[in-house]
């Protein structure tokens, strides 16, 4: 290449280089309002210290970004969560005024309320609610027991009440009644009477995550009540207050009227003229402790049982005796026991007062007249045991006459 074309073309290309450098400048400048002056810029933001500083002072805005970010969060976590607990101490408030509003303590729920406490807010709860199932159409059905059940229900609730100094916000106590909540029934899955169920706090379908009581149980009244509730919350329900039989009014006039008569009675007592003198008074109360003991009568007072059952299939005709050996009623232990009183009695006759009769012929036909029917009472006790268990009884006669 020649030198001359080499320097016309540095020549030019320096030329060029200026003016694009004053090309880059005339952007650069700026120019004051007030005095028209051109002005260049303080900060070249090619400068690399003033880009190294920039991009610290970035850094602090991003940080209090993210700090802000997570202030808006735990906020909105706490209202969420304090909204919550506030629903709930008010769901437990209003539990308790409507225990505080109950003799008893057991509070009656019907659809309405059993969304409200039950199904509507989120498991888990801070409270457990014992519900007794409850049909007052039923209540004449003696077999059932529904009226004693409800009444010994109650008597759970308000000793655990008591017990408790009505500070309980753990367990609530209520019914239900079949007429007003037909769906919470069929909610529960409940066909039976008598029927209870607990719902615990983290119970979230009412019909499968619920624990029912068994009915075996109801023996027992309020003491199997209370243990059902020990055993399955862990909480402690205390003494049951059982009310006294007499109230104190009745025993002072009773305790008045001893005080009055006492001075009588000691001059019966004493005179021997009192009832405790006369021996047909022992003799009656011997033979009614013979068929109280014979005829089921202690069994019939622990277990509550009618005297007798109506027919379901013919409701104007009664049941006197129960066929199955699960049950017992009233009348056909008394009936039994009647015919062993009878037995029971001919063999007293015949063995302190026929001793004492001299016509032998008199005797021979009275202790026949015992014996024929002491074997018609014990057929027919041996009858209906038959009919009743299935179980049969058979005579063993001796090898030597057959």
């Amino acid at each position: 290449m020649d030198l001359n074309d080499l320097s016309s073309d540095t020549t030019s290309l320096s030329l060029n280089s200026r003016s694009s450098q004053s090309t880059r400048q005339s952007h650069l400048v700026q120019t004051n309002v007030k005095t028209g002056e051109k002005l260049r810029p303080k900060l070249f933001v090619a400068n690399p210290q003033i880009r190294k500083l920039s991009k610290e002072m970035a850094i602090p805005s991003s940080s209090a970004y993210l700090y802000l970010l997570s202030f808006f969060t735990l906020s909105l976590f706490l209202a969420i969560s304090t909204a919550e607990s506030e629903s709930e101490l008010e769901l437990v408030a209003d539990l308790r005024a409507l225990q505080s509003e109950s003799k008893s303590g057991v509070i009656h729920l019907d659809d309405r309320t059993i969304a409200k406490f039950l199904t509507s807010p989120k498991t888990p709860r801070p409270y457990s609610i014992l519900i007794f199932f409850d049909a007052t159409q039923l209540h004449d059905k003696t077999e059932l027991h529904l009226r004693e059940l409800r009444q010994e229900f109650a008597l759970v609730a308000s000793s655990f009440v008591t017990n408790h100094n009505n500070s309980n916000t753990k367990l609530f106590f209520a019914d239900i009644e079949f007429r007003e909540s037909q769906s919470s029934f069929h909610l529960f899955g409940v066909n039976s009477l008598p029927h209870i169920r607990l719902v615990g706090p983290t119970a979230k379908s009412l019909k499968d995550e619920s624990e029912q009581m068994d009915q075996g149980d109801f023996s027992r009244l309020a003491e199997s009540m209370a243990e059902f509730v020990e055993s399955r919350t862990k909480l402690t329900v205390g003494p049951i207050h059982r009310p006294p039989i007499l109230s104190k009014t009745q025993m002072g006039l009773i305790v008045a009227l001893l005080l009055i008569s006492s001075p009588f009675i000691a001059k019966k007592i004493f005179a021997g003229e009192t009832l405790l003198h006369d021996p047909k008074i022992w003799l009656s109360g011997a033979v009614f402790i013979y068929f109280f003991s014979v005829s089921g009568a202690m069994h019939n007072i622990i277990r509550k049982m009618p005297m007798f059952l109506v027919d379901r299939n013919d409701p104007n005709k009664l049941i006197f005796f129960y066929q199955g050996s699960g049950m017992q009623l009233g009348a056909e232990g008394f009936a039994v026991g009647f015919l062993y009183t009878i037995v029971g009695l001919l063999l007293a006759f015949v063995t302190h007062l026929l001793v004492y009769v001299k016509n032998a012929k008199a005797k021979r036909v009275a202790m026949v007249f015992a014996i024929c029917v002491s074997f018609w009472a014990v057929q027919k006790v041996i009858f209906l045991d038959n009919w009743k268990t299935g179980y049969g009884i058979h005579g063993f006669w001796p090898s030597s006459w057959n």
